[in-house]
């Protein structure tokens, strides 16, 4: 019976994350899903099936309550249901094999990607190239392969990169690196996606740096420093939140960035003045800078859960040794200055929610517990 409920378990696992990743590529195209509110719920439910049918613990069970209420809270408070999913697919992702979702997830985003690229360049479906003022005062072209935008081709690259770089890294080899660095350049031949771009090379450096230097690697100071940027990376946007572009140092900064924090700064909720615990159902609007998105959409409390639930994943990544995930963390948190992939409806453009889901259980594992799935909580209490 058991074996039969795991089974059951995975299938719903496998094929909810499965329509998720789908899902993300649709939304790179140029097809408007009209269905993606009812897929989003289907999903939900499949992973809900899953995590029903998984043991857990006694301390497991008061974590999940603990992030659960903040999730349903969140959700009756500011309308969005994206932190009650991604809570439940985290719960879900318990004894799921981490490399097999890592690489179903190359492979399934690989070849949506190459799906758009030659639709949209047999000019069936969707734009290769666009010609028009990107905000930098000038004409330009510049190709998205069927992606919408330069800047949506460039940043699914980098993704997919780092992805790439982490199943390598037990046995990093310098092919690895030239392979993902030759790609980012030469697609930003193409894009001249900056952003994308500069992180990619920043991952590739530090991945570099810490797979060949044992001893940096094993110490406790690259992992501090690792949190404290992705720290100052988050007081620096709220900071931005306060003043957008107002001081003579953050004109000259946004100017670079494109106007990342003017544009945050118009929207006057996501001034940082105007934040709430929980967000609004107001809160509605896009802009790239994507810790302000964060707060703004979702309010303080979700927004420093997340926070912690990074600087949780770069202590795991102490202890195993993972380091290859400290330099994607605080990857990810750069590209978070510029733009705001990661915090969207769909929950699967956000890989760290992937390692989340592997690593937030592990402390529960020094010591043998007595574990029951959902409907059996008197097991765990001896008595069943």
């Amino acid at each position: 019976m058991e074996k039969r409920l795991k089974n059951i378990g995975l299938l719903c696992f496998w094929t909810a994350f499965l329509i998720e990743l789908v899902i993300v590529m649709v939304d790179k195209s140029a097809y408007t899903n009209p269905y993606e509110s009812q897929f989003f719920r289907l999903t939900f439910v499949l992973f809900c099936i899953k995590a029903a049918t998984t043991k857990y613990s006694a301390k497991e069970w008061g974590c999940i309550l603990l992030f659960g209420v903040v999730a349903v809270t969140s959700y009756f408070v500011n309308h969005r249901d994206e932190a009650v999913r991604a809570a439940v697919f985290v719960i879900a992702c318990k004894d799921v094999d981490l490399r097999k979702m890592l690489r179903v997830i190359l492979a399934v985003t690989l070849a949506g990607g190459v799906v758009l690229f030659l639709l949209s360049a047999a000019g069936v479906f969707g734009v290769f190239a666009l010609t028009t003022d990107f905000g930098r005062e000038r004409v330009e072209t510049r190709y998205c392969f069927g992606m919408g935008h330069p800047n949506a081709f460039q940043t699914m690259l980098l993704m997919m990169s780092t992805v790439y770089i982490y199943l390598n890294a037990k046995a990093l080899k310098p092919f690895h690196l030239v392979l993902t660095g030759a790609a980012s350049i030469a697609a930003y031949i193409f894009t001249n996606s900056n952003t994308g771009l500069l992180v990619m090379l920043a991952v590739i450096a530090g991945a570099a740096l810490l797979g060949y230097a044992e001893p940096l690697r094993r110490g406790r100071a690259v992992y501090i420093l690792g949190a404290v940027l992705l720290l100052l990376i988050v007081l620096f946007s709220a900071y931005g939140a306060h003043v957008g572009a107002d001081t003579p140092f953050m004109y000259r900064l946004d100017a670079i960035l494109n106007g990342r924090f003017r544009i945050a700064y118009r929207v006057e909720a996501a001034r940082i003045e105007n934040w709430t615990l929980f967000g609004h159902p107001d809160n509605a609007e896009y802009f790239d800078q994507g810790f302000i998105r964060l707060f703004y959409w979702y309010g303080i409390i979700p927004g420093a859960a997340y926070i912690l639930a990074n600087l949780y994943l770069i202590w795991q990544a102490y202890k195993a040794e993972d380091y290859c995930l400290l330099v994607i963390v605080v990857g990810y948190a750069v590209l978070s200055i510029m733009e705001a992939h990661l915090i969207s409806v769909y929950l699967l453009r956000n890989y760290l929610l992937v390692w989340l889901g592997y690593y937030w259980y592990r402390p529960f594992r020094g010591r043998q517990e007595p574990e029951a799935y959902f409907w059996q909580p008197k097991r765990l209490l001896g008595k069943g």
